[in-house]
């Protein structure tokens, strides 16, 4: 755990740009980093957390399987200090195929410098190459502290 925050995998320094940290899809090796991002992702939330091991078995799926959806790591150092979690799926209303992220999980160490913007792009960026032309993103629920934060993240980043 790292620098004493419960939950939080340790990462090394952020350095001053995030341009420093890697982003690249999962792979299954990752699988343990990426439990851990999401553990940390779901105690700020304050959501129910599964057991590591089943967050382990659902990010081998994921990075295993490009036609599930998609699962990108941002890295420094050989550390994950970012992950985005997407799901394709398919609906009449869009219609067709479309995307949405389930998780993006930034360390506290890493945020506010445009690292989950970086990994929206990346995002991006492979959802065109399998041919999906929307992304959608749902909010924490009401009562989570930073829900305008969250939010206003979002607007900011293309979604409405």
């Amino acid at each position: 755990m790292g620098e004493g925050v419960p939950g939080v995998p340790e990462a090394p320094p952020r350095p001053e740009a995030a341009a420093s940290a890697r982003i690249r899809p999962a792979s299954e090796a990752d699988a343990a980093g990426v439990a851990g991002a999401v553990e940390a992702l779901l105690i700020e939330l304050g959501g129910e957390r599964p057991s590591s091991a089943a967050l382990q078995d659902a990010a081998r799926t994921l990075a295993g399987d490009p036609d599930a959806g998609a699962l990108l790591v941002a890295e420094y150092e050989g550390a994950i200090v970012g992950i985005l979690a997407a799901s394709w799926q398919y609906a009449l209303h869009v219609p067709g195929r479309y995307g949405t992220i389930q998780d993006l999980w930034v360390h506290p160490e890493w945020r506010s410098r445009a690292l989950g913007r970086e990994l929206i792009l990346a995002l991006v960026r492979q959802a065109t190459e399998v041919g999906v032309p929307r992304l959608e993103v749902g909010l924490p629920q009401d009562g989570f502290g930073q829900l305008a934060a969250t939010e206003r993240f979002y607007r900011e980043n293309g979604f409405t």
